[in-house]
């Protein structure tokens, strides 16, 4: 387990960003992660979906950090 990267298990569905959001620490820092809503899905739908798929989206998630795929406000999009 990487000890700099820790995810927070906090995802829920932001209605202004249309995306499913989590948040993980990087070496002591907050990143906001996030998962557009595909079209055609509900948001509760897709964030069950997400939910089940945590681990999948962690790792693409710590693939983004590593990449330094940050945008200009320092959020991590998947």
């Amino acid at each position: 387990m990487n000890q700099q990267l820790i995810f927070n298990n906090d995802f829920y569905f932001e209605n202004a960003r249309q995306a499913v959001c989590f948040s993980c620490l990087v070496g002591g820092l907050k990143v906001w992660c996030y998962i557009a809503l595909p079209t055609n899905v509900t948001a509760n739908s897709f964030l069950q979906q997400v939910q089940a798929e945590a681990f999948s989206w962690e790792d693409a998630a710590e693939q983004a950090i590593a990449e330094q795929a940050y945008n200009d406000a320092g959020e991590i999009w998947l």
